[in-house]
């Protein structure tokens, strides 16, 4: 679900404007906040679905901009923090962000009941930058805190870090998978392996067409469309719009049409598209580079 023009718009408005006024807003748009919530003078909240609760206090210089926001009563978010992406940033209540935080939420990023990350801490949703049609991996999970929980500054959490109640995580440590309840987790030296990397890309590389696919279906399934595939999945044509993606495995390209027009042509072997300022385009590009890792160079004609 993207945040519609007139959520955004209020964002933009309120940016501007006291709390006593961005209250107000944020309601008559259909938003829930709640009685003696912050949202002062240079502080961007915007969200398609937004509920405060009580006493929340966002600090000025915040940036938030994901699809769903919920924090509970007596949240605190401190100045410098940024927490942006295409799902959720979840709450409970007598929770703290502290300053420049660092919070992606490509997948859903939940705190339980007064748990909170100290200074300069950063939560990371996903985990691509490498094409992955060439066998490096990309990973999108959540990040979950259940209740409870506190998290010293510096602190970093991989993609699917789940730490469950009662656990204290002292500074510098990188959290990965799941923490036990009652644990504190404290920085260690740890062994370094040495792995070979073309080996690893050789095993973990897929079919040129599996990837095709995958990236085509994954955009139209995120942009809410509906569509059809051929017998051998070269062309996904969508139910509205006269939009096609069709698919060549062989030559490791893929071109975007609308009705008789061809509007951009991706070589994902070479690293390069056409030139478009198509949005649909555009959405496509930032997709592909975050989610399979596939920077595209443009060649302007």
């Amino acid at each position: 679900m993207k945040v519609q023009p007139i959520n955004r718009f209020a964002s933009v408005l309120a940016f501007f404007l006291p709390s006593f006024l961005t209250r107000p807003l944020f309601r008559l748009v259909g938003h829930k906040v709640g009685r003696n919530t912050k949202l002062p003078f240079l502080s961007y909240v915007c969200a398609q679905q937004m509920e405060l609760g009580n006493d929340v206090d966002v600090r000025s210089f915040v940036f938030i901009n994901v699809n769903r926001l919920t924090m509970g009563s007596n949240t605190i978010v401190s100045f410098g923090t940024q927490i942006k992406g295409d799902r959720g940033f979840h709450t409970g209540d007598n929770c703290y962000v502290g300053p420049h935080t660092i919070i992606h939420c490509d997948e859903d990023v939940r705190f339980g009941f007064y748990s909170g990350v100290g200074p300069r801490c950063t939560i990371y949703t996903h985990g691509s930058f490498l094409p992955v049609t060439r066998g490096y991996p990309a990973i999108f999970a959540s990040v979950v805190l259940e209740d409870f929980v506190w998290t010293a500054m510096g602190v970093l959490f991989l993609p699917g870090a789940h730490i469950e109640n009662n656990c204290i995580i002292n500074p510098g440590v990188v959290v990965s998978g799941r923490v036990s309840t009652g644990t504190r987790l404290q920085m260690s030296p740890e062994s370094v392996k040495h792995i070979e990397q073309s080996k690893l890309l050789r095993f973990s590389r897929r079919p040129t067409a599996y990837y095709h696919q995958s990236m085509i279906r994954g955009f139209l399934t995120s942009q809410g469309e509906s569509w059809t595939e051929n017998e051998d999945c070269t062309a996904f044509r969508c139910s509205r719009g006269a939009i096609e993606f069709r698919s060549n495995p062989s030559t490791d390209a893929i071109e975007l049409w609308r009705g008789t027009q061809r509007v951009a042509a991706y070589d994902l072997g070479g690293f390069h598209v056409t030139q478009s300022t198509d949005g649909l385009h555009r959405r496509f590009l930032a997709y592909i580079r975050r989610r399979y890792g596939l920077t595209l160079r443009t060649v302007y004609q």
